[in-house]
């Protein structure tokens, strides 16, 4: 009964925080430790997980002074051990981190879905194969990281309000199966507090930001592939337009490599292409880029340069 009445309190405050906020932006850690936490290749993420490593960031600061942070990873259920993190979980975290920081205590699975597919459809619904793999993300994204931020904090006194060490789940959260919102059962991500690595971008000043609706790219079928490669140019196009980058492109194999295609067949590679430039034609259409346009390095395709 108690656990009952417990499941019925937390889906009335989901469903009144629900009704009244929506996110309506996607917020996005773009420090270098988030970065290579969903970078690590498989060999480098297992040494991690498995032998108790840490892993070493170095970052050049103002006049040449550097400073070093340093995490390890540890726990974690079966999802965890299966694969390394990829630009599909980063999706997932923004979309969590999202939410959050807009005022909600947590998000249904269906409404993660949504904000992936650019929020604008509220009967967007997954499929139950979709459904598997968000909450697979989810329970990988609850994986506890330690992190080592003492040398930074010694070295930068603005620093000071970060714990010089911090343990804790990746984004911490508790996943609720069978909760009634808004009249359905469904599975709730419930938020318990902010991820470490959002403390850390935010006092770094190291977030970018940008409307779900970029997200909403016309007949786009949202596969898990599709998802990381909208996810993964979204952001790159957001660092070319705050960096002024003297060369504004993305070279597709850097696409490939951050979104598990470098072994592709020729084929997937033409339709993964076609997803891109649908997403870069989105982009144009929001005026978020005046133009794009592709290279070629002999017969072979070989990057995107983007008008700011």
């Amino acid at each position: 009964m108690e656990k009952i009445s417990k499941a019925f309190l937390e889906s009335f405050e989901v469903e009144k925080f629900q009704t009244n906020l929506s996110p309506d932006k996607i917020i996005s850690c773009n420090d270098k430790l988030t970065k290579i936490l969903f970078s690590l290749s498989a060999d480098e993420y297992f040494d991690v997980l498995q032998n108790d490593k840490s892993v070493s960031i170095t970052e050049t600061i103002s006049r040449g002074k550097k400073i070093q942070t340093h995490f390890k990873l540890n726990g974690g259920g079966i999802a965890t051990r299966k694969r390394p993190f990829n630009e599909y979980d980063r999706a997932i975290f923004d979309v969590c981190n999202s939410a959050r920081e807009s005022g909600l205590i947590g998000i249904t699975r269906d409404s993660i879905f949504r904000i992936l597919a650019g929020g604008k459809n509220r009967n967007t619904r997954p499929t139950s194969k979709q459904v598997n793999v968000i909450i697979e993300s989810v329970k990988r994204l609850m994986t506890n990281i330690e992190i080592d931020f003492s040398q930074t904090r010694d070295k930068i006194s603005k620093y000071s309000e970060i714990p010089a060490q911090v343990i804790s789940p990746i984004f911490p959260c508790r996943i609720l199966h069978n909760v009634l919102v808004n009249g359905k059962l469904t599975s709730l991500i419930q938020f318990t507090s902010e991820s470490p690595l959002m403390t850390i971008a935010r006092v770094k000043k190291q977030i970018i930001t940008y409307p779900i609706t970029l997200r909403d790219v016309p007949y786009q079928n949202n596969t898990p592939l599709v998802i990381m490669l909208k996810s993964y140019v979204i952001r790159r196009v957001l660092e070319i337009k705050l960096h002024g980058q003297l060369t504004p492109a993305i070279t597709f194999d850097d696409i490939f490599n951050h979104c598990e295609l470098p072994n592709a067949t020729r084929r997937q590679k033409q339709e993964a292409r076609k997803s891109i430039l649908d997403v870069l034609e989105n982009l144009k259409t929001a005026n978020f880029i005046q133009n794009f346009e592709l290279t070629k390095k002999g017969d072979a395709f070989y990057a995107i340069s983007i008008t700011r």
